[in-house]
């Protein structure tokens, strides 16, 4: 089957990978881009490309994710022999702010929750089906405390600190929007698009 290139930008946009979207069936993933060498009964993973599917008849999708996204980097990444990734100037190295900035999404399309998480802080953006994954080391806390360092700090003060060392975990397509609050944190915050960006830029 002939190799699809798809767009990085586009992805983030509409939730689809090309021909793969998050509300098929493992049969129609199959028929798509193949069954990866080492399958689960209901997770696929194609190097950087991972599937959860349901457990039971017809296996649809629960999400698909791009995993390790923080080391994309280049013009293209291979997802598999029949699907290749324009990265169209994107990187694991792009911040949140960049993303948020890049007309992907209205202003107030996106929202950005924040939380200490464990030892770091985690972050993410939701924009329709798409959810992004970020986490910001604590090592620019003097004690490394992620939940005293939010409690004192008001966002103004923090958020620019933030995003410069914010670092791309992985990016989740959903079959339906699916606003998140940060795994496994109690105290997260909600940040609109456009009110991140005023924050990150010191505004």
């Amino acid at each position: 089957m002939k190799t699809q290139l798809v767009s990085f930008r586009d992805f983030l946009k509409t939730g689809r990978l090309g021909a793969v979207s998050p509300d098929m069936t493992m049969a129609e993933i199959a028929d798509v881009i193949g069954i990866p060498e080492h399958a689960d009964p209901d997770y696929w993973t194609f190097g950087k490309l991972e599937i959860s599917f349901d457990v039971e008849p017809p296996y649809r999708m629960n999400w698909f994710q791009i995993e390790e996204a923080g080391y994309l980097k280049g013009d293209l990444e291979v997802l598999t022999d029949r699907l290749v990734l324009s990265l169209d100037g994107f990187s694991g190295k792009t911040k949140p702010s960049e993303f948020l900035e890049a007309g992907l999404w209205t202003p107030d399309q996106a929202k950005v929750f924040y939380a200490a998480s464990c030892y770091d802080i985690g972050m993410n953006i939701c924009a329709g089906t798409i959810q992004m994954h970020f986490h910001v080391p604590t090592d620019f806390i003097a004690d490394q405390d992620a939940e005293a360092y939010l409690s004192a700090s008001s966002p103004s003060q923090s958020m620019a600190k933030i995003d410069s060392r914010a670092v791309l975990d992985s990016i989740y397509s959903y079959p339906h929007p699916k606003t998140e609050e940060v795994p496994g944190a109690f105290n997260w915050k909600l940040l609109s698009g456009s009110q991140y960006l005023a924050l990150a830029d010191g505004r």
